[in-house]
């Protein structure tokens, strides 16, 4: 519930992440809440603060990078940077913002190996 788009216009790098353990983790819950700024009663707070759902998903990935001098490693699918990376059920992009926070994360890769998987999926990366 920061003024995130305040700081996106004014050039600045933060990033999307909780406070665990006052607030679960959840990556997908804050870019929700970044993008559609719903408090638990439904009500819009700061509606001009919100910031669209690539930008928050910037925040996730590539902003966070820059801001821990990693860039050059991580932040994006890039040859030679390691290979962190979620399969999600829905595009978060293509989808009602409103749902953001339901998408179901199928599987889970760091580094190039798969850390998770949901039991009723199977890739072929292995």
């Amino acid at each position: 519930m920061n003024p995130v788009k305040e700081a996106d216009d004014l050039g600045l790098l933060y990033t999307l992440h909780s406070d665990c353990p006052i607030t679960p983790i959840s990556p997908l819950f804050s870019v929700w809440a970044a993008v559609n700024r719903l408090t638990r009663d439904g009500i819009v707070l700061g509606a001009d603060q919100r910031i669209d759902v690539e930008t928050a998903l910037k925040s996730m990935r590539s902003f966070g990078a820059e801001l821990n001098f990693e860039e050059d490693e991580i932040g994006s699918l890039e040859v030679g940077k390691y290979a962190d990376l979620v399969v999600l059920d829905q595009d978060p992009t293509a989808i009602d913002p409103i749902k953001i926070k339901d998408i179901q994360i199928l599987s889970t890769i760091i580094n190039g190996e798969v850390v998770y998987e949901k039991a009723e999926v199977e890739f072929a990366l292995k």
